[in-house]
């Protein structure tokens, strides 16, 4: 089971769209986006937070 690429690491351009306007620290909010999206793909394949944080560290070794 590989994580989706725009999940394991942050791009500011891919999340800051996503921001509501009027939000006071949009990056801060473009970071939550993010986290959110990665914990439901989680959920969707039945790991919890710590689990998650693993598969995507291994992930992240075995592409340097």
């Amino acid at each position: 089971m590989q994580i989706p690429e725009h999940l394991l690491t942050f791009d500011e351009t891919r999340w800051m769209p996503e921001v509501e306007d009027g939000i006071w620290l949009p990056m801060l909010r473009a970071r939550e986006k993010w986290r959110q999206a990665q914990d439901a793909w989680a959920s969707q394949h039945s790991l919890d937070r710590t689990q998650f944080e693993q598969q995507m560290r291994q992930q992240k070794e075995q592409q340097t």
